[in-house]
């Protein structure tokens, strides 16, 4: 957390302002996706959006005036405006990536791991989605919204990115699945009707859930996850040191293929089945077992 200190009109002396995504509460969140989806609807500048957020983070009172808020700070407008503007380029830089579209427009970008959007409703359907880091999806479920994903990335249709969304995001169910959670399963006949129910939830939703999903799919590779105990070093597992995992078009099919025929689940059906996390915990296993034979080698 950032600490600002300044004195003005109804304004504590005194004001926390988180300083990275995950410092931020998830209805904080929410609201800057939203915030932000308004200003580029509106076609509003990047500094009128920066100060909409400043304003909100210190709890200020805002008062509409032209294209910025009034400042309720001490000093001449001329100076005001340029303290805003260097709390935002000080308090704000974590909001944005430094890639700019071929418009000029700078993205927000995202890095937090909990789900800012435990659940979204369509209509007078209200659909459940994964918790904080993707502890709860099976194996199956991960992969086919990871591979919705990776075609919105490679396609831009947006159709792609409903895709993945219906397979996160569904209707309660009474049954919880091996991975403990309680939706719906996905129905390959269904997907189309799922896709186009997502396809109807606000543009910030979409946005922010498929960048919170992004996030996770980047840490799931390159962070350090706690199974059952042990530490789980993502990284190493994907590194060029691991050579079975860094070979050329290697990706989670190939995983759900290797562990199937491997019968430590059983067949593919069922690895897709099965809990994302016990799936990794098996491929961490296997990892262990390769380097232990490899140094075996080496030493004889």
């Amino acid at each position: 957390m950032n600490e600002v200190e300044f004195n003005g009109l109804g304004v504590a002396k005194k004001v926390s302002v988180p300083s990275s995504w995950s410092e931020l509460s998830t209805r904080q969140v929410r609201w800057i996706f939203r915030e932000y989806d308004s200003c580029l609807l509106k076609s509003a500048s990047p500094l009128e959006f920066n100060v909409r957020v400043l304003y909100y983070l210190l709890g200020v009172r805002l008062t509409l005036k032209g294209a910025l808020y009034d400042v309720v700070f001490k000093g001449k407008p001329g100076q005001r405006d340029e303290n805003v503007y260097l709390m935002c380029e000080r308090l704000l830089k974590f909001l944005f990536s430094e890639i700019q579209d071929d418009k000029g427009v700078v993205a927000l970008t995202f890095d937090a791991l909990e789900n800012p959007l435990p659940w979204v409703r369509v209509g007078w359907r209200r659909l459940i989605g994964p918790s904080a880091l993707l502890q709860d999806l099976t194996f199956g479920e991960f992969r086919h919204a990871a591979d919705a994903l990776n075609a919105f990335f490679r396609s831009k249709k947006i159709g792609d990115i409903s895709e993945c969304i219906a397979i996160l995001y569904r209707p309660r169910s009474r049954h919880p699945n091996r991975a403990g959670r309680a939706v719906e399963p996905a129905s390959p006949s269904l997907l189309e009707r799922d896709s186009a129910r997502a396809a109807r939830l606000p543009s910030w939703q979409k946005s922010l859930i498929m960048m919170w999903f992004s996030s996770c799919l980047h840490y799931l590779q390159t962070g350090e996850i706690t199974i059952n105990g042990e530490r789980v070093r993502m990284a190493e597992m994907f590194s060029s040191d691991a050579e079975d995992l860094s070979a050329p078009g290697f990706n989670w099919n190939d995983l759900l293929v290797e562990i199937a025929k491997e019968q430590s689940i059983g067949n593919i059906s069922q690895v897709d089945d099965e809990s994302l996390y016990t799936v990794i915990s098996i491929m961490w296993h296997n990892f262990k077992e390769r380097k232990r034979y490899e140094s075996i080698t080496k030493a004889h």
